[in-house]
């Protein structure tokens, strides 16, 4: 169903404007200020967004690192991990995302950005991400997410009886040993049931080799080759250009993003949190 822009009244009287990026995925917000406190009403408005529109993006906030954390406290439970970011010096769970240099690859390659989800190598995999823009470059620097539920939807019926059942790795096993963290490697089903809408996702994370269990690595790479193509098509995704104060909180149960490295030398820093479900207790002691 082709989705329209629509607007809500806040529980304080504000308009709050909700405008689709796209019919399949993304919205932008309007009218609400994040530094506020939010009431329990309009948390829970986030979060069904959320799960509507897989990514918001609320522009022209002026948010600091602490109010930044606020914000996502009032999604749930924030986690922290021996991740792939810098850490912040004064909040936990508060990552630093810099900016990519022009170096090549150590191949001689270009470095460029990969398809993935956040964390999902974890046992206590984020729910959402939330990112705050502090320093964006002049130019380039977008993200793009594409939107996993629409993704099965549009499988063929061979192609979506043939991965039915089976498992795929999720795994950052190495790279988190060098971060001084000994972690299994896990694995995880490659078509899951969104636990709020019901949809059906595509739910394959392409950072590390994933390969499908039980199969040989050719005819894995193969078939992740195919889901990969499947979920990247350009039908699904939504780009967004960062501006100053922009904050964007996506569901990672059913997209995954690209960070396009189009910027050159030219300063970028982002700040991230990881949100897992508030009903999880002492998530955040345990990771």
């Amino acid at each position: 169903m082709e989705k329209t822009a629509a607007t809500t009244e806040s529980p304080s009287g504000s308009r709050v404007t909700v405008a689709p990026s796209t019919p399949i995925i993304g919205a932008e917000i309007a009218g609400v200020d994040l530094r506020e406190p939010e009431s329990s009403e309009l948390s829970a408005g986030f979060r069904r967004l959320l799960a509507q529109h897989k990514v918001l993006f609320f522009r022209d906030q002026e948010l600091n690192t602490a109010q930044h954390v606020s914000f996502a406290r009032s999604f749930g439970s924030i986690l922290t991990f021996s991740g792939a970011r810098e850490d912040h010096p004064e909040y936990p769970g508060v990552q630093i995302v810099p900016g990519k240099t022009s170096l090549p690859r150590s191949d001689g390659g270009r470095e460029t950005g990969m398809w993935h989800i956040d964390a999902s190598s974890i046992v206590v995999a984020p729910f959402a991400t939330i990112v705050r823009a502090v320093v964006i470059p002049p130019v380039g620097g977008d993200t793009i997410w594409a939107n996993l539920a629409a993704a099965y939807e549009g499988l063929s019926d061979e192609l979506k009886q043939k991965i039915d059942g089976l498992y795929l790795t999720h795994g950052s096993t190495e790279h988190l040993r060098q971060r001084g963290a000994d972690y299994p490697l896990l694995s995880r089903p490659i078509v899951r049931t969104h636990p709020e809408t019901g949809e059906k996702v595509l739910h394959i994370d392409l950072l590390f080799h994933p390969l499908i269990i039980g199969w040989n690595p050719r005819e894995s790479d193969q078939l992740v080759q195919k889901l990969t193509e499947e979920a990247t098509r350009p039908e699904y995704r939504v780009r967004f250009r960062w501006s100053p104060g922009a904050i964007a909180v996506w569901d990672n149960r059913a997209v995954h993003h690209y960070a396009v490295y189009d910027y050159g030398d030219f300063p970028r820093r982002m700040e991230r949190i990881l949100v897992a479900e508030p009903t999880l207790p002492l998530v955040e002691q345990l990771i």
